[in-house]
Parts: C-alpha cells; structure tokens; sequence
C-alpha cells in the first residue's frame, strides 16, 4: 500500500509541475483573472484525478509497445506457521522497515498540516466570535482591538482595526467593498480547497504555489470590482501603499494589501488581454495530456501480452464466463490447465472462485501449486478479464513459468538440543529433488506436530540461484526453529 501511495503522490505532483510551469510561463502575465482563476482551480484538480484515470488503450500501446506479462518476483507466502520470505534480496525486510518509517513520517506531516488548519480556523472563528461585530448587508464586520493588525477576511467576515476607522469615508468605503468581495465570489473555499490538498502534499511546495497563485487573483478580481467606477483607481492605489502590511496573519484568509501591492497596482493600469492573447487557454489541453502520459510513466508498465490489445482487469465484472485462453504455457497442456482451473465457459464468473483455482487451495489442485511443486518457484499467472456486450466475461491467462529449481542444501538454524540430522529425517524434501510448495507445507506441519518445537516460530526461507541462462537453478533451504 505504501509504495503504491508513493507512486501516486509522485504522479500527482508530475501534474501539478505540468500545470504550474504552464501557467508561469503563459497565463499569469494576462489580465484574464476569472480565467485564471478557473484554470488555477481546474488543474489543481486534475492533477490529483488523472493518476487516477488509465490511458486509452492506443495510448498505452504506444508507450509500452512491447509490454509483456510483469517479471516474475519470488512470492511471499504465508502457509500455516511456514513464512516464505524473498531471499534473493537480502535487504527485504530493509527495505519494508525503510518503506514503514517514510509512510510514518509521511502522515505525521499530514496530521501536523491537518492541525494547523484547524488551529487556525479555531483562532478565527474566537476571533469572530469574540469581538464587536456589525452586519454589512450579507456580510459582518468585526472590530478587532489592535491597531497594528491589518485588514483581513474571510468567508463572509471583514477584520477591520481601529487604525482603519481613521480613514476617510471614501477610502473606508473602498477597503470595506474590497473585502467584501472576496466573500460574495467566494474566494475562500478555493484557499480551503488548496489547504486540504496541501495536507496530502505537504512535502512539495507546488501546492502552495497554486494557493500563492489563487489568492493573488483573488485581489485582482476584488481590486477591478472596486475600481470600476471611472476615476478610482488612483485613490484605490494610493490606498493600497498607506495599508501595505507585513506577513499573513494565516494562510487562510485574504489581507487588503501585502506584499504584493506593487503587481496589483500594475494590473489595475494593465490593458485588457485581447482575444487572441486568450487562446493560450487552450494550451490546457496539450498541457493535460503531457501531465496525463507523465503521471501513467511513473506508474508500471500495464501486464499485457505483446500481441494482446490492452485491457484494465475489471474486479466486479458480472455475468457468466465466455472463452477462456492461455498463453505462455509449456509444462501443462491447455486440457490440464482448463482442468486445474476447475472452470468453463457457461459458469457464472465470480473473481474470488477464479483467485482460488489460479493461485492457492488447500489440497494443491490449483495452478499455481501444480507448477511450484515441479520446480517452478518463479511461476506466475496474470488474468486478463474483459466483460463482454452480451453480459459474458472472457478471460485470458497469461503465464510466465520461469527457470525450474531443484533443491540445494537444507540448513537448520535455533536448534540447540535436538541434532540436525535428527530434525532433516523429519523434512520430506531433500537436496537434489525439484523444489515443491506442497512439501514445504508438508514440513510446517510435521515439525509443528513433533512436540519438539514452537509451531508459531518455524520458518522456511528459499534461497535460489538461477543459472546464468535463467532456465533452471537451485534454491537451498533455510529452516529456522526455536526448541520448546
């Protein structure tokens, strides 16, 4: 979970870096604000949406183009009291402890993110609560007491200081409607929005370049409603330089005028973008493909055959099953296979029967146990499930067997009182016959039920070695016990 969690957070962010060097580069010099807004908004979505969504089938084709079935990885198992562990990496158990600690710290960021904004949402709901207010039409105005504080709002509340009652009628006027704007279009929620995506994104700073981006549209927008009157903008600007503040009291909430006062008052002088300047926006479409194709190269390569349209496996598919096709098989004939499956065409198609008969059932009838216990220890089977019009389901079973292993020396590891060789008459497998699951189950329960050893404690850790022509190997044995 965690690393497909990686993959995805990293896709996103690809889409985020797409959407933000598009916008650096093309969109932000226009004076186009409700389409910036609109696009700042809309790609902040897809860009958490399109990892989501697979490629068309052509697209994937050609990124992929001789994408076979997925390498075969030696499985982990988890037979009775018997743990079969991937020794062909030695760092396994690292690498999941590594994995672990970065999932850790990684949620410990999203809960730090997570409390800020609720600390500061808390702060000002005190603050609207705590103070003088004044209904101004559909909003309030809040008379905070210290004269320092700048002019701030959020939602439907304008934070006002003393210092500010100073002003002239018309520049109050100003400032009031300059807030109050923020809150009849609605700015907020798109910083709220931007803030509960920075929870998930706290370790880039994409995130808050689309907020930063947001909230200073969010003055444009204020700032040109303001200043329609003819003759305005010039007090509005000298207004913007007697209240130019310092830092942001929070993240959250829209100040009058901060640092940057010097970009608003040349947008208020800027012409408007002509109509040709506005066809840029139709770069979102290219951009979203780029972003799209970026986010699905991130991600594996899908397990298809070379010959084989792709397809995505669809986990609730209904109905019943129609053909059923197998390739890459060379041990089984297809007529043992379709037996080992247990399945035909005409039954009712149910994913949870299908993983039974393909991967593992008690009495070793399934395909996967019928190729292990002849050596095939890298075996794996990949349905390919594509519904039907007529309500059928075909499924199509790509197989990769991999080399064939015979067994190599069986070492025992914890045993103290109880010889070796005492406890390697007990194991049905021995050196120089094809590895087998089954007997390795057989071994679980044999030592289990000796009454020499602790049935919770035994495990058996494969260790192979593939020929260099990867068509056969030997994979020695590991067992550990702890004595009772």
């Amino acid at each position: 979970m965690g690393s497909s969690l990686f993959l995805y957070l990293a896709a996103a962010t690809a889409c985020q870096g797409v959407f933000a060097l598009c916008y650096w580069l093309l969109l932000a010099p226009l004076s186009t604000f409700g389409w910036n807004r609109a696009y700042l908004l809309g790609t902040l979505v897809l860009s958490v949406v399109l990892p989501l969504v697979a490629l068309p089938a052509a697209w994937a084709q050609l990124l992929w183009p001789a994408a076979l079935p997925a390498a075969a990885t030696l499985p982990v198992w988890h037979l009775g009291a018997v743990a079969l562990v991937p020794a062909t990496t030695a760092t396994a158990s690292a690498s999941i402890s590594l994995l672990s600690a970065v999932l850790a710290v990684y949620w410990l960021g999203v809960g730090y993110r997570v409390w800020g904004t609720v600390r500061n949402l808390g702060w000002l709901y005190r603050l609207s609560r705590r103070h003088p207010r004044t209904r101004l039409g559909q909003s309030w105005l809040i008379q905070l007491p210290e004269p320092s504080w700048s002019a701030f709002s959020f939602g439907r509340f304008v934070f006002l200081s003393p210092a500010h009652a100073q002003l002239s009628a018309a520049e109050y006027t100003l400032l009031v409607q300059h807030e109050q704007v923020h809150g009849t279009q609605y700015h907020s929620l798109d910083l709220l929005l931007a803030e509960a995506l920075g929870w998930f994104f706290w370790f880039n700073g994409l995130v808050f370049y689309f907020r930063r981006q947001l909230r200073l549209v969010h003055e444009y927008l204020a700032d040109a409603t303001v200043t329609r009157p003819a003759g305005s903008r010039v007090a509005y600007g000298h207004l913007l330089l007697k209240l130019a503040a310092g830092p942001l009291p929070t993240s959250l909430v829209h100040p009058f005028a901060a640092k940057q006062v010097a970009q608003r008052i040349h947008m208020l002088t800027f012409p408007p973008s002509s109509p040709m300047k506005k066809l840029r926006f139709l770069l979102v479409v290219p951009a979203a493909a780029l972003a799209w194709v970026g986010a699905a190269l991130l991600g594996p390569a899908p397990s298809v055959a070379a010959n084989l349209p792709s397809t995505q496996p669809i986990a609730k598919a209904q109905g019943r099953i129609g053909t059923i096709t197998w390739q890459g098989n060379k041990l089984l004939t297809t007529a043992q296979l379709n037996e080992a499956l247990g399945l035909k065409t005409g039954d009712p198609y149910s994913k949870e029967a299908l993983d039974a008969h393909v991967s593992y059932r008690p009495d070793n009838t399934d395909i996967g146990s019928r190729h292990m216990d002849q050596g095939y220890l890298f075996f794996q089977v990949d349905p390919v499930i594509k519904p039907q019009p007529d309500g059928t389901t075909n499924l199509t079973f790509l197989l990769s067997e991999g080399p064939q292993f015979h067994v190599g020396n069986v070492a025992v590891k914890g045993n103290k009182r109880v010889p070796t060789a005492d406890i390697l008459a007990l194991v049905p497998f021995h050196s120089g016959e094809l590895f087998s699951r089954a007997k390795l189950v057989e071994t679980s329960k044999v030592l289990g039920q000796s009454g020499l050893f602790d049935p919770t404690k035994l495990s058996i850790t494969p260790q192979p070695l593939p020929s260099p022509d990867r068509t056969s190997g030997v994979v020695n044995m590991e067992l550990v016990v702890a004595e009772k």
